[in-house]
């Protein structure tokens, strides 16, 4: 029985793995789709003063991705939610940046100070990545943070909540 189960498992576990093309295999997987998309940067903050500057004067939500350069999932989020809504043209009322808290590149604050992304990051509340912020021309949170993902489907919808919960709290006060 034991060795019938080892069996099973061995030729289970070749099975499930041939499923999937080597990356040395001659057949790769379309990407056409990918190529006809236009380009789009997600721009990184470096002056924190000035993007909250041009937010309030603008009434316009900032939508800060915390992020790091070895974070898979931020990538993911980039490039499944963040780059689409930047082509799509629906967002002129939202600021989209993204800051490295990994980068070694100083920074300047909200107070006009020299920081590091770290420093900031740290001050914000924000030690996991991805995060996603939502803030007004103050700096202050306008909008329910989203830390990490979870469902890449419902993921759209809690951006578009917290961007108008955002909207909302900016346009109550003025």
């Amino acid at each position: 029985m034991r060795i019938f189960l080892l069996f099973a498992l061995i030729i289970g576990s070749t099975l499930a793995f041939s499923q999937y093309p080597d990356e040395n295999d001659e057949e790769e997987y379309d990407t056409s789709y990918e190529q006809n998309l236009p380009f789009v940067e997600i721009q990184t903050v470096d002056n924190f003063a000035a993007l909250t500057h041009k937010a309030k004067k603008n009434n316009q939500v900032i939508l800060l991705e915390m992020s790091a350069t070895y974070c898979g999932y931020c990538k993911t989020l980039e490039e499944e939610i963040i780059k689409p809504m930047l082509r799509s043209g629906d967002y002129d009322k939202v600021l989209i940046r993204k800051l490295n808290i990994d980068s070694h590149y100083p920074m300047t604050d909200l107070g006009g100070k020299k920081s590091s992304p770290f420093e900031l990051s740290s001050r914000m509340g924000v030690y996991l990545t991805p995060t996603l912020l939502f803030l007004d021309g103050n700096g202050n949170e306008v909008g329910e943070r989203i830390v990490g993902v979870n469902t890449l489907e419902m993921y759209g919808g809690y951006v578009d909540n917290s961007i108008n919960q955002g909207l909302k709290s900016i346009n109550n006060t003025h």
